[in-house]
Order: structure tokens, then sequence, then C-alpha cells
């Protein structure tokens, strides 16, 4: 039997309503939802995958790298591809060993060796490059849905913006930050190639994400903006349970002095398509990519535009219906044909 089940006729009752007639039209009580949006998702993400190459570099050392096969087990395999930097060989990973004390004081070391080593081996092979850590969990569709639009060949730099130490501020190094293929060729031809001085040395131990902002200001990369359309961060440098907690807003904290934006937690914390959370335990990982990518939460009343069910919104659902069935004859269409009638179907009516 096709994963998609049997569909049945749809007769529509006198005053039916819109969500009633569409559970009937698309049978919930099979997979045909759950094929439908699965098929829907896996299209839009595998062209995503064509059209934004990101390559992922993720920081870890010889004291962590058992976090970082949890990484590549989960979000790691939708990177267009991983390398983990270490001060440390690791052939399960495997690693990239770079001259860099371990701990945090090997932290800015390991960002210039990997930039670098990036510029010399991949910089004409992908368009973006996102740093993460080993303890962070990465939704990579949805950093292809934000850099979409941008052109890889400008200079941008995108991530948790904090507005203190640098200028125009810059990016957390644990929420992670994606920087073009420009601005890793002005990062690493103009400010560790010496041409600005300022620059701090891959020797310096201070806080890499703020010495990484330093040398982008100079090479004239500046941070952009990845909040969504209502204001909300994507970049998150905690765990999700920091920004949902109502009492965030009541909180003494260093972070309502660094962050560039307003913010305020609870319910509506937080954007629908988040990017990164840091300190994230293996556990978390693994709850994330459940939670994420097979768990479905589906509402008629989104697809279908049901709280305004008037008569072309009705008349819409019958097409689908129609689409689903064929004359008086039970058929199995094929997840394509439903995904094409359910995309019509969504348009909203003109006024």
């Amino acid at each position: 039997m096709s994963p998609l089940g049997n569909a049945s006729k749809v007769q529509k009752a006198p005053n039916e309503s819109l969500s009633r007639l569409v559970h009937k039209a698309l049978d919930l009580n099979g997979s045909i939802i759950e094929q439908l949006f699965y098929e829907m998702q896996t299209q839009r993400n595998q062209k995503l995958f064509e059209e934004v190459r990101i390559l992922c570099w993720v920081c870890t050392s010889a004291n962590t790298a058992n976090r970082s096969v949890h990484v590549k087990a989960t979000w790691g395999r939708r990177c267009n591809k991983i390398i983990f930097i270490s001060e440390e060989e690791d052939d399960f990973l495997p690693t990239i060993k770079v001259d860099a004390r371990p701990g945090r004081e090997g932290l800015w070391a390991k960002t210039v060796h990997a930039f670098n080593y990036i510029f010399d081996n991949y910089i004409n092979d992908y368009d973006w490059f996102l740093k993460a850590d080993d303890d962070s969990y990465v939704l990579v569709d949805n950093l292809r849905k934000l850099l979409l639009p941008y052109d890889p060949n400008d200079p941008d730099y995108f991530g948790f913006h904090f507005k203190t130490i640098v200028p125009r501020g810059y990016m957390s190094g644990g929420a992670g930050y994606a920087l073009s293929r420009e601005a890793v060729k002005r990062l690493v031809t103009r400010a560790f190639a010496g041409e600005i001085t300022k620059c701090p040395n891959q020797t310096a131990d201070g806080s890499e994400d703020a010495d990484l902002g330093r040398c982008l200001d100079y090479a004239e990369v500046y941070p952009g903006d990845s909040r969504d359309e209502k204001g909300h961060f994507r970049f998150y440098p905690f765990v999700a349970e920091n920004y949902v907690h109502p009492d965030l807003s009541e909180r003494e904290w260093w972070y309502w002095y660094f962050i560039k934006w307003p913010h305020k937690g609870g319910a509506d914390c937080c954007s629908k398509h988040p990017i990164t959370f840091h300190y994230m335990t293996p556990h978390h990982l693994y709850m994330m990519e459940h939670l994420v990518y097979n768990q479905v939460m589906f509402s008629v009343t989104d697809v279908m535009a049901a709280e305004n069910p008037g008569p072309d919104n009705i008349e819409q659902a019958e097409q689908v219906a129609k689409k689903i069935t064929v004359g008086s004859t039970t058929t199995t269409p094929s997840a394509t044909s439903l995904t094409e009638a359910l995309v019509q179907s969504t348009k909203q009516p003109k006024s």
C-alpha cells in the first residue's frame, strides 16, 4: 500500500465547517498529512542545500571532543561540509590540529587558524562559513533561509549582536556567527595578513568573539541584522529555557548591558525560525533533533486559512477534495500532486 494511504470520496454536508471538510478530505487518520508536509519540507530544504552552501567549523578541544561526536551525529549532518578545529588530533571526528592552547586561552588562535585554513582550502567551494562551539545546536535549514536573500560576494556577518567593545558591536562567539565568502576573504587578506595592525595576532588570549569583531570592523565587514520580521533574535547565546521563562525581563543580568536590541522573556521571546542555541548538553542535542525533525505539529486552520471560511475558501477546500478523489473511484494520488493541490489551496483569496 502507498504510504499515503487510501483517499476517500468526500461529500460536503450542509453548513459543514472548512476545518471539518479538510479533515475529511485529507484523511487525518492516515499518514497523508505527514507525508505531504514531509515532502514539502524535504523539497524545500534540498533546494536550499544546493543554493546556500555552508561550511560549518566547530571549535572543540581534547577535553570536549566527546561533545563533538554528538554534533556530528545531529545538526552537523546538515552542513554542506563540517570541520572540527582542535589543539589535538582526533581520527574519529576527524579534527584539524592547530597550534593553540587548550581552554578559553586558545580560542582566538583556533579562530585565526580556522579561517586561514578555510581561505586556503575551501573559499571558492562554499558561500557561507559558520563558526559554532561543540556545545551548540544549529538549525542549519533555518540558517539557509536567513542567508538566501544575501549575496555571498558581499561582506556580510550575522549572529547575536552585542553592542559593546567594538564601535559597531560584535557577534557572540557562543551563539555562533556566519561570514560570507567576501567577509572571510577580507578577514584573512586584510586583517590576518597584517595589513591592519590593530587586529590581534594569533597568540592573543582575549575574547575570541570581540577580537574577531575588531578585525572585521577594521576590514570593513560590519554586523548584519539577523532578527526576524517581528524583531525576535534568531541566534541565542544560551539554552532555550533562559528565554522562554517569563521572569527573564525581571532578572538582573550583564546580558542587558551587552545586547544591541531589546528583548523580553516568555512565550513571545523567540523567533519561530531560530538558528542557534548555546550551552547545550548532548542530551539537549538529541532532544532538539527529535522535536525539530521527527515531530509534526499540524494545524488545519493555519494551512487552509479556516479562520476566514468564506465561500472562496470553501471552494478551495472542495478543490483539494477533488484532487484527492477522482470520480467515484478511490485513488491513491502521489505526494507531489497532493503537495501542489495543498499549496494552491492555501493561497489567500483576493479581497
